[in-house]
């Protein structure tokens, strides 16, 4: 693994951490207002989406491409994190048991490894989105 793969691969985790943090408030406080903890996710996830995409871009990848071609992929991969993301959280819930308060942290594990994957492959690609010179 190069340098600038290290390096890339931590600034994730620490701008992961920071929007991890967010959509975890994010889902406490849907939770306890109430909400059931599928929609309490979907909120947290709204959140992390706006906040995610704009830390990553310009923190992890440093990318400086058109945006909005980014974000459209970026809420592409996030809608199909969303997907695997409350289907494990649903998964350690309903059928392991996992309290609802520690699944969700659980639970990043397996969504930011799978997002960081397809950040990288699909929306974050080098000279894909490159401004016009």
């Amino acid at each position: 693994m190069t340098r600038a793969h290290m390096a890339r691969l931590t600034r994730f985790g620490v701008v992961g951490g920071g929007v991890t943090l967010l959509t975890y408030l994010l889902f406490l406080a849907s939770l306890a207002m109430g909400l059931h903890y599928l929609i309490a996710s979907v909120i947290a996830w709204m959140g992390g989406v706006v906040a995610g995409f704009f830390a990553h871009r310009r923190v992890t990848f440093g990318d400086r491409g058109i945006w909005h071609r980014q974000a459209l992929r970026y809420v592409g991969v996030y809608l199909l994190q969303l997907l695997f993301g409350t289907a494990t959280l649903a998964a350690q819930i309903d059928l392991v048991g996992v309290p609802t308060w520690l699944a969700y942290p659980i639970n990043v594990l397996f969504t930011a490894t799978f997002s960081y994957i397809l950040m990288r492959l699909a929306v974050f690609v080098p000279n894909r989105d490159a401004l016009p010179g």
